[in-house]
């Protein structure tokens, strides 16, 4: 789980915080189109506080006492990393409908937040999709990576002006991200990988959705899809609709879809709404904090898919999503 935590707190972010010993205060503002009734609040986080600002009629304004420091920006399950310091008079306007594309910023302070805006939309496709990076042959994993940087790199060219903080942590972390992408490459793919092709998969025993629990090897005799998820994991809800066409489409055949939630315990009525909401299928199971199955497959990234044979056996430990057309064709040659 060490892994999880630093690649999610680097593809997301790449931030360390910088702290000044005599803060100031900065300015920020915004708009918000789209607000829910039920959110009230922009809560403004950085290392040492946590300020919460009251939205009226779509807009909120307040100042913070900071200077050269990162922060996060959060409307309801949604935010922004943001770099403010004593000269920051920043405006935010955002539709919550379509978030990390809407956002944008002008005022004293946009050049860099600009940036990291930029910055986290290359590092985030990263995060997205790191199952399938790890389904890459050497060359082609390697490829990908010197382009991600590549592109980092040249953002950073051409943004020469920006906050000599934030520029020094960007350069910093960006070589922290690259090493956890390729040490968790190399221990799904590398010689020491401790789960093969062939093996027993490790086993679970978990709470379903529909009352009881489900044990792997109530299921010997049927192939097993296993879908590891959350439900604030974007990536993961995005592949809901896929995975109930896949579903749909072999639903007279031998294979049982499980999808296993990785929620923390308290986000168990969560879980539980998504469910109903999703009207989702298949076999749903909820981990209630128990990260053994996850740990024993060395999960870096969710969602993460698991193919497993009538025995038991690994067909694949980093399966196609449901989205990619090649999980139909292996499911066609299995089934």
């Amino acid at each position: 789980m060490n892994h999880l935590k630093k690649i999610f707190i680097a593809s997301t972010t790449l931030l360390a915080i910088a702290c000044n010993n005599t803060p100031k205060h900065a300015s920020i503002e915004g708009e918000i189109q789209n607000l829910p009734n039920d959110i009230t609040e922009v809560v403004l986080r950085t290392q040492n506080n946590v300020k919460n600002i009251k939205i009226e009629n779509g807009v909120f304004k307040d100042t913070i006492n900071i200077d050269g420091e990162f922060a996060y920006l959060q409307i309801g399950n949604q935010g922004k990393t943001l770099f403010l310091n004593k000269n920051t008079n920043l405006v935010v306007n955002v539709d919550v409908n379509d978030f990390q594309n809407s956002i944008s910023y002008e005022g004293k302070g946009k050049k860099v937040n600009n940036y990291l805006h930029q910055r986290e939309q290359i590092t985030q496709q990263v995060f997205e999709k790191i199952d399938s990076l790890n389904s890459l042959d050497k060359d082609a994993f390697t490829s990908y990576i010197d382009t991600m940087v590549g592109k980092i790199e040249t953002l950073l060219k051409d943004n020469p002006n920006i906050d000599p903080v934030v520029s020094k942590t960007e350069k910093e972390n960006l070589t922290v991200f690259v090493e956890n992408l390729k040490s968790q490459y190399n221990t799904i793919n590398g010689v020491g990988a401790s789960l093969q092709k062939g093996d027993a998969s490790p086993t679970f025993n978990y709470e379903n959705y529909k009352g009881g629990t489900t044990n792997l090897t109530d299921l010997k005799g049927s192939y097993v899809y296993i879908d590891i998820w959350a439900t604030w994991c974007p990536p993961c809800k995005a592949e809901i609709p896929f995975l109930k066409e896949v579903e749909e489409k072999f639903h007279k055949k031998n294979i049982k879809f499980v999808s296993i939630s990785v929620d923390n315990p308290n986000a168990k009525n969560k879980w539980q709404d998504m469910i109903k909401d999703q009207n989702m299928g298949g076999i749903q199971l909820f981990a209630n904090g128990d990260n053994s199955f996850m740990e024993a497959y060395q999960v870096t990234g969710i969602p993460r898919f698991i193919l497993l044979d009538t025995e038991g056996n690994i067909v694949t430990a980093n399966a196609p999503r449901p989205s990619d057309p090649n999980l139909t064709k292996i499911l066609k040659e299995l089934l």
